[in-house]
């Protein structure tokens, strides 16, 4: 099986390696991409072993041989020039997470070798002033980022089991809405194997409903799981080996009673004993789209926004309260506001002061630190403790409470708006995705990419090549490694235009001479594809011989990559910014192609044609690939740079 660490592991890990502090560190390998080696010299044992790290999975000690890279790696060699030879100070747990500390003295100072277990993982190596040196994988989230000579940050603090009131146990069940194991396992912080064995404990049915759980019950499982933590509290552990048909399948503290139909095999250590699970290599993750790691952002910016909206709506009333509770209570508030105003003009305050604390209706006066909490009673004659500034009025302390609110109203209601918004933008993504999912049912094996579609492209009505770049990079390939003696060269006149290459040739390779309405059908090309699609309804664009381009600047000119200088007569059309996209065939592999309404006809009778407009890209996309039974990537790759409307559709059905 592969082997992840709980928190509940690196708990007894931890335990366990106190036994190798003030050993010192020999040597550091990585191993590979994932794994990590540090050999240390045990001095009780008087022998030398090692601390086996496979990222993002688990921890052991080890005596085993491996393969060592001839190379060392950046990581190693950077782990080695800090810690070799420094001595192992402290072992820690951090939060009750998935994360383990090493601290290792030098003579500068401390370096720490954070190991974090979860999520993808990571190893980082931090200084003695607690910044990053290097860490293992780069990463960054919304609350901290891991990179060299940045702060090391830990993650959010997870919830602690072992903090875990009665009144708190029971609030994280209640507002649960799936079955009470994974209701343990993720809102209690437990991991899904201790959640099983809490409920086995416990004799609760493992997939019973939140809804269906009562407080006896939950009082069970909170006295179960307080009697399973003794066990970590004391640490009482007794490693086994769980086995099924003689096949070693696990290693735990102490028996499970959530295994069924296994056998237990006593062994020294849970640590040492992990060892096993060194040959037992990470499976690679399958790697999200990016549309799924959207939806999971979204998600995750949806809970907190709604967790803002609640804290405000609490904060609101607890703001309208305040003004009404000094209100009600304005008589006291008055007299003890009064008395602290006749005290404050007094040179000698000391004795005044601790009287006015004396009062029953202060909880706690301090001039100096410009504090006074007082305690008012509400109708029912309960106490509340609120903060007043003595310094103001009691009208003007229970106006601040109410503008506070008003201002914490208006900020719930673009909490609110944001809220919706993350809503229909979740709504709109997943649409998104499952219309991709859909898609996939029309996407043919990938055929084999003719050499002229890693840039733009049509095929001419008289049949010539037509190629020009996309960028920067593939506008100076397609001049000058494609632009021959008979060819021709087109632009559109204005900034920011792709080269384009009129070939003298066809797809066969055949010789075709290049005609007017090529020239034509090119220019138009050149200008569709150019900025003036987002801003025009017509440009001009024109064509020369190959002679009349040059990368050569005259003296004090300045040519930037991806730009030629056209020197001699340029042949100008008048273009209408409208192209065609259509299925066409080459060598009987269907083709996306969009190019000029005359060129894209003579190739087929399934077309679209467009102009620029409001319709996004993406949205032409997704209906022509579905007309055409092809990939949305494949249909987007083709599209002109912008916005579009339809004109006229020939032999497709865009419902």
């Amino acid at each position: 099986m592969q082997r992840k660490l709980s928190s509940f592991e690196i708990y007894v890990i931890v335990s366990e390696l106190q036994n190798i502090i003030g050993n010192s560190i020999d040597k550091i390998y990585q191993i590979s991409r994932n794994e990590l080696l540090i050999r240390i010299k045990n001095i009780q044992m008087k022998q030398k072993e090692s601390i086996y790290i496979r990222n993002g999975e688990f921890l052991c000690i080890t005596k085993k041989d491996f393969q060592i890279p001839q190379k060392p790696s950046t990581f190693a060699m950077t782990l080695r020039k800090y810690l070799v030879n420094g001595r192992i100070r402290e072992i820690s747990q951090y939060e009750f997470d998935r994360i383990i500390k090493i601290k290792i003295s030098k003579k500068e100072g401390d370096y720490t070798l954070v190991i974090e277990f979860f999520s993808d993982g990571n190893i980082i190596l931090v200084n003695p002033e607690g910044k990053i040196i290097l860490p293992l994988i780069k990463q960054r989230w919304a609350h901290r980022s891991i990179r060299g000579k940045e702060n090391y940050e830990p993650p959010p603090a997870q919830i602690n089991p072992f903090e875990l009131t009665k009144e708190k146990f029971s609030e994280l069940i209640k507002k649960s809405e799936t079955d009470i194991v994974r209701t343990l396992a993720v809102n209690g912080n437990l991991s899904g194997p201790i959640a099983e064995e809490i409920c086995a404990r416990a004799n609760v049915d493992k997939t019973i409903k939140i809804e269906k759980i009562d407080e006896k019950t939950i009082s069970k499982l909170y006295n179960t799981l307080i009697n399973f933590l003794e066990i970590f509290k004391i640490n009482k552990f007794s490693p086994v080996f769980v086995k099924k048909d003689s096949e070693i399948i696990n290693v735990l503290p102490f028996q499970f009673q959530s295994y069924n139909d296994v056998t237990f095999e006593k062994t020294e250590s849970f640590t040492r004993s992990l060892e096993r699970f060194t040959d037992i290599k990470k499976e690679e993750k399958k790697k999200d789209s990016k549309t799924t790691k959207l939806i999971e952002r979204l998600n995750r910016q949806l809970l907190q926004q709604k967790e803002a909206i609640e804290e405000l709506t609490k904060n609101i009333e607890v703001k309208k309260f305040e003004g009404d509770l000094v209100y009600l209570n304005y008589q006291d508030c008055e007299k003890i506001l009064n008395e602290i105003k006749e005290i404050l003009e007094l040179k000698e305050k000391k004795e005044e002061i601790k009287k006015i604390n004396e009062k029953e209706i202060v909880k706690k006066f301090n001039p100096t630190e410009n504090l006074l909490l007082v305690n008012l009673k509400d109708m029912q004659g309960k106490i509340f403790e609120i903060k007043l500034n003595f310094r103001k009025t009691v009208s003007n302390n229970a106006e601040k409470a109410y503008n506070d609110s008003k201002k914490l109203r208006n900020k719930l209601n673009g909490a609110e708006k944001s809220l919706k918004n993350t809503k229909e933008q979740i709504k709109q993504v997943k649409i998104k995705e499952q219309e991709e999912k859909e898609q996939e049912v029309f996407v043919p094996k990938r055929e084999k990419l003719v050499w002229f579609e890693r840039f733009r492209w049509f095929i001419s009505s008289a049949g010539n090549i037509v190629i020009g770049g996309k960028d920067i990079k593939t506008n100076e390939v397609v001049v000058k490694k494609y632009l021959k003696e008979n060819d021709r060269y087109a632009h559109a006149d204005i900034q920011g235009a792709p080269s384009i290459i009129i070939k003298s040739k066809g797809v066969k390779d055949e010789k075709i001479e290049i005609s007017e309405k090529t020239l034509n059908e090119a220019c138009i090309f050149a200008a569709s594809f150019s900025k003036a699609w987002k801003q025009f309804a017509e440009a001009q664009a024109y064509w020369v011989l190959p002679d009349q381009v040059s990368k050569t600047p005259q003296s004090g000119e300045f040519v930037p990559k991806g730009a030629f200088i056209i020197r001699g007569k340029r042949n100008y059309y008048s273009c209408k910014l409208e192209l065609a996209i259509g299925l066409i065939k080459i060598d009987d592999v269907n083709k996306i192609m969009c190019g000029p309404i005359s060129a894209v006809k003579s190739l087929t009778d399934r077309y679209i044609i467009i102009q620029p407009g409001e319709i996004k890209k993406i949205d032409i996309a997704h209906k022509l690939a579905k007309a055409f039974g092809e990939s949305v990537d494949k249909v987007d790759r083709v599209l002109p740079p912008g916005g579009t409307t339809i004109v006229e559709t020939v032999g497709l059905d865009l419902r």
